[in-house]
Formats: structure tokens, C-alpha cells, sequence
């Protein structure tokens, strides 16, 4: 498993702040592997709902990641963008919006997707 900085940051957080109220109730400060297995053997089971096109909606991200790419790769050989570089971007921006947006109405469609328990 691995963390952000930030994450990292908030759960070191967490197990400071758990330690210093046990040792202040007179209990031991208990170390990381400890507070990890509590906080996962007292987790909230979480319903996810994968879309049932997640592998469309990945090749599609995959193929705009491709297309941003290569205009970083163009514009890295010029060294400067001109407006088509951006304008270009901002297209390809857009369509990540419509396909985040797609997923965001399709979640709420219960016929729609796998839930998986977490």
C-alpha cells in the first residue's frame, strides 16, 4: 500500500493524535502496524459502484492521455506552445469533463454497474 505526502501526512496525524488520548486515559501509545490492524479491523464496509463500462471509459482516457502527449511531446521539441497547443488541450480537457460527467450520471442509474464491498 502506498500513500500521497498528503495522505501520508493525515494518517501519521491520525496515529498521533489516537496515541496522545490513550496515554492520556493512562493507556500505552501503541506503534504503526498496531494502529493500522485497528483501523482496518474496524472498518466500515464501503459500497463502490464500478460502471459496467469501465473499460471503454479506460481506453478512452488512456487514448486522450496519448493525444496530450503528443502535443507536450511537439511542444517540448519547439520549445514554446502556440495557441492550436492549447486550444488543443482544452479540447481534450473538455472531453474528460464529458466522460467524468457521463460516469457521475450513469452512478446514479443503480442498474448501472458492479458494486463490490470494500
Amino acid at each position: 500500500m502506498t500513500f500521497s505526502e498528503s495522505e501520508w501526512r493525515w494518517v501519521d496525524d491520525s496515529r498521533k493524535v489516537e496515541n496522545r488520548m490513550r496515554v492520556e486515559a493512562g493507556l500505552p501509545a501503541i506503534g504503526w502496524m498496531a494502529w493500522a490492524r485497528r483501523r482496518i479491523m474496524t472498518a466500515q464496509a464501503v459500497e463502490v459502484h464500478v460502471p459496467a463500462n469501465i473499460n471503454a471509459v479506460s481506453a478512452q482516457l488512456a487514448r486522450i492521455g496519448n493525444n496530450v502527449n503528443q502535443i507536450a511531446h511537439a511542444v517540448n521539441i519547439r520549445q514554446r506552445a502556440n495557441h492550436d497547443d492549447l486550444m488543443q488541450v482544452q479540447q481534450q480537457l473538455e472531453r474528460i469533463e464529458g466522460i467524468v460527467a457521463g460516469m457521475a450520471r450513469n452512478a446514479t442509474d443503480e442498474s448501472e454497474g458492479l458494486p463490490w464491498r470494500m
